[in-house]
């Protein structure tokens, strides 16, 4: 995952606009300020943006499917956090985030591989909805939102396709 965090930074100058859906616990976006990038924390979850505010983020609340996201992003990181949509939401999320992207700009996104959908109580014991993909349904889709190129690489045994798409420069 590291690799693929790396890969979508890789020569973005340390000013680079980089927004993070689904920050979480901040992990990732800790990990890029380590690294010298500021990052647009954003989840929607009103518990994770006052936890990521408790560690000196700026955070704020982001629905995805109801918030504009802002725009001229050079980098739109978004790890383990579509599994979560299903495909006609994943197809809107696409698109909406292609549209908020700098000519030129990144998105990195992270899916579960297999295929079908399902609600699932594992790791954290409550239900959470998951929808799974593989490598060979992305590209139609990527295409379709306007993307110009992309890169799918999947981690095995671990079950994860990790994507870098870029905009039209």
């Amino acid at each position: 995952m590291r690799d693929w965090i790396n890969t979508a930074v890789s020569g973005l100058p340390a000013t680079a606009k980089i927004l993070e859906l689904g920050s979480g616990g901040g992990r990732d976006a800790a990990y890029l300020a380590r690294k010298g990038f500021s990052v647009d924390c954003t989840d929607a979850a009103a518990g994770f943006v006052a936890h990521l505010r408790t560690l000196g983020f700026a955070a704020r609340r982001l629905d995805i499917l109801m918030d504009a996201p802002g725009e001229d992003y050079d980098l739109i990181l978004a790890n383990a956090v579509l599994p979560h949509f299903g495909r006609d939401d994943f197809v809107f999320i696409l698109e909406r985030l292609r549209g908020a992207l700098a000519p030129g700009g990144r998105f990195a996104f992270s899916l579960k591989t297999g295929d079908g959908e399902e609600w699932s109580e594992r790791k954290i014991g409550a239900p959470r909805f998951f929808c799974y993909w593989r490598r060979e349904m992305l590209g139609p889709l990527l295409e379709a939102a306007g993307f110009a190129t992309w890169r799918i690489g999947e981690a095995q045994p671990a079950g994860w396709l990790y994507v870098i798409a870029r905009a039209p420069s």
